[in-house]
C-alpha cells in the first residue's frame, strides 16, 4: 500500500531548502522496449521501482485520488489506479485498436474526454467503467491526410481546448499551417465555432504550427509550438480564451536557443522550457512571458533526452533520461522554482523516467493580478499591449466608438518619428487588435528600447508605451 498525498517538513539536507507541502510522485518509465512505473515520496532518498508493467509508450494523468495511465499506440487502452495502491489496477479498458490515445481530461466522476491521435474524433467515456458515451467529430480540422492529429487537452472553465497539430503523414509528417486549438463546449459536447462569419467551423488559429503543450495559466492559455524541427520558427505562444484569439509568440525559439519540446508554468508568467539545441543537447531554461526573458540553462542535467518535467508548488521535477556519456545521470532531479537551484537527485526510477505524474491537484497561482491583462477600454482607447516588454511580437488591442471614421494605428520612436504604420483606413465601431512583429515599414528589425503606439481616429487621439527587448 502507498500513502496518499503527504504534507511533510523535509529534514533531508538534499531537499531542506524547499519547505512547503509536497506531493508524492508517480513516474512512468521506459527503455522504449518495455515500460514500468515508480513511486517517490519527497521525504525518501530512493524511489520504489518496478511497481507495474505498462506500455513502453505510456503517459499518465492524476485526478481526484486516481491515476489514469494512457497506453498509447500498440496497446490503445487506459489503466485506472488508486493512488493508495499503485501496483493493482482498479480498471483497464480499451480505446479501440489503432486509435492511439494521447490524453484524458476528467470533467466529472462519470464523464471524461480522450484524444485519439490516429482518428478524427474526440472520445467521451465514463471513467468509472470505460463505457463509451459518445464521440465528437473533428474532421473539419484535418489536413489532406484526413486526420487533425489532436494530442493534448486542457480545461478552462466550461470549455476544453485541444491541441490540433495537423501533420501531413503523406509528406514526412510536416505541419500544415495553420495549427489550431479546437474549442469544445462541455455542456453540449459540440465544437465551438470561434468565427461564425467565416464558412465552416473555425478553431483558434495559432501563429506557429505544431503545438506540443497547452497550459491554463491565469486567464490565458500558454502553448508551446515547435513548428518544424530545426527551423526555429516556433516558441511559446499565448492565447486569450475570452475572445478566442492568439496573442502571438511571447518568446521565440531563437531566443530559447533551440526547438522547444516541453513546457511547464510555475506562475502565470514564469515557467520552464525544455529546449533541444542544434547539437541535440537537451536543456531546461527559465522563461518569463511578461518580459520575454530567457534564463541560463539549469545546471546538473546530463544533456540527454528529457521527456517530461512537472511543477509541484516550489519544486520543478525534471525527468533526466541520462546520456550515452553518462547513463548513470538518469533519474529525477529536483529544482527550486524560485532560484533554479538543484536541490536533489538524481533519484533512480529503475528504467529511465518518461512521464511524471504529480499526485495532487495542480494549481498555478493567480493571486497577483497581471497588469498586462486588463480588459479592453469601454470606449475609445488602447488597452495595455501584451506582452510588454515583448520579444517576438506584441498584441495591441483598441476600441473605436464611431462608425466608418478614418483611423491610424502607428508605432513611433521616442522622438515622434513613424517606425511602422500598422493600420490606416476606415475603422468600424467596436474592438480591434493588431500585432506588431518589431519591424519597421521597410521590414527591418527595430532596435531595443521604448516606443509609442499611437491611435488616431477622427479628432480623437491616444497613445501608450511599449518596450522591445531582443
Amino acid at each position: 500500500m502507498f500513502k496518499s498525498r503527504t504534507l511533510v517538513t523535509l529534514c533531508c539536507m538534499a531537499v531542506a531548502s524547499i519547505a512547503h507541502a509536497q506531493s508524492n510522485l508517480f513516474v512512468l518509465t521506459t527503455d522504449f522496449a518495455t515500460g514500468n512505473t515508480a513511486f517517490w515520496e519527497p521525504q525518501e532518498s530512493e524511489a520504489r521501482v518496478n511497481l507495474l508493467n505498462v506500455h513502453a509508450d505510456a503517459v499518465g494523468k492524476y485526478h481526484d485520488g486516481k491515476v489514469y495511465i494512457i497506453n498509447r499506440l500498440g496497446q490503445d487502452n487506459i489503466i485506472v489506479l488508486d493512488e493508495n495502491d499503485l501496483s493493482m489496477p482498479l480498471l483497464q479498458f480499451s480505446i479501440g485498436n489503432g486509435a492511439n490515445p494521447h490524453d484524458i481530461e476528467i470533467v466529472s466522476p462519470d464523464k471524461a474526454y480522450v484524444s485519439l491521435y490516429a482518428t478524427a474524433e474526440l472520445l467521451i467515456v465514463n471513467p468509472q467503467n470505460g463505457v463509451e458515451l459518445g464521440r465528437i467529430d473533428l474532421s473539419a480540422f484535418a489536413d489532406a491526410d484526413g486526420l487533425p492529429e489532436v494530442s493534448h487537452i486542457v480545461r478552462a472553465g466550461p470549455r476544453l481546448y485541444l491541441s490540433c497539430q495537423r501533420l501531413d503523414r503523406d509528406n514526412g509528417w510536416i505541419p500544415v499551417e495553420p495549427s489550431y486549438l479546437i474549442v469544445v463546449d462541455i455542456a453540449s459536447d459540440r465544437v465551438v465555432d470561434v468565427d461564425p462569419t467565416t464558412d465552416g467551423v473555425q478553431g483558434i488559429a495559432l501563429d506557429a504550427p505544431n503545438p506540443n503543450s497547452v497550459i491554463a495559466a491565469g486567464d490565458k492559455l500558454v502553448v508551446s509550438v515547435v513548428s518544424n524541427f530545426g527551423d526555429l520558427a516556433g516558441g511559446i505562444e499565448v492565447v486569450d480564451p475570452s475572445n478566442n484569439r492568439s496573442l502571438g509568440l511571447a518568446i521565440g525559439e531563437e531566443s530559447l536557443g533551440g526547438d522547444i519540446t516541453g513546457l511547464v508554468m510555475a506562475t502565470q508568467d514564469k515557467g520552464f522550457a525544455v529546449v533541444t539545441d542544434a547539437n541535440f543537447v537537451n536543456l531546461v531554461r527559465p522563461v518569463n512571458l511578461a518580459t520575454g526573458a530567457v534564463g541560463p540553462p539549469l545546471l546538473g542535467l546530463s544533456g540527454g533526452y528529457i521527456a517530461s518535467i512537472a511543477v509541484d508548488g516550489d519544486r520543478l521535477i525534471v525527468g533526466d533520461r541520462g546520456s550515452f556519456e553518462d547513463p548513470n545521470a538518469a533519474g529525477l532531479k529536483i529544482y527550486d522554482t524560485r532560484t533554479a537551484a538543484l536541490v536533489a537527485g538524481p533519484i533512480s526510477t529503475g528504467l529511465p523516467p518518461n512521464n511524471i505524474v504529480v499526485l495532487g491537484p495542480q494549481m498555478i497561482p493567480t493571486a497577483v493580478a497581471d497588469a498586462n491583462a486588463e480588459a479592453l477600454p469601454a470606449q475609445f482607447g488602447l488597452a495595455n499591449p501584451y506582452p510588454n516588454p515583448f520579444n517576438a511580437s506584441v498584441l495591441i488591442s483598441y476600441r473605436v466608438d464611431s462608425d466608418y471614421a478614418h483611423g491610424e494605428l502607428t508605432v513611433l520612436d521616442m522622438l515622434g518619428r513613424t517606425v511602422r504604420t500598422l493600420v490606416s483606413g476606415e475603422l468600424g465601431r467596436g474592438q480591434h487588435a493588431q500585432q506588431w512583429d518589431g519591424r519597421d515599414d521597410a521590414g527591418h528589425i527595430a532596435g531595443n528600447g521604448s516606443y509609442l503606439v499611437q491611435l488616431r481616429v477622427g479628432d480623437q487621439q491616444t497613445a501608450t508605451k511599449i518596450t522591445l527587448l531582443k
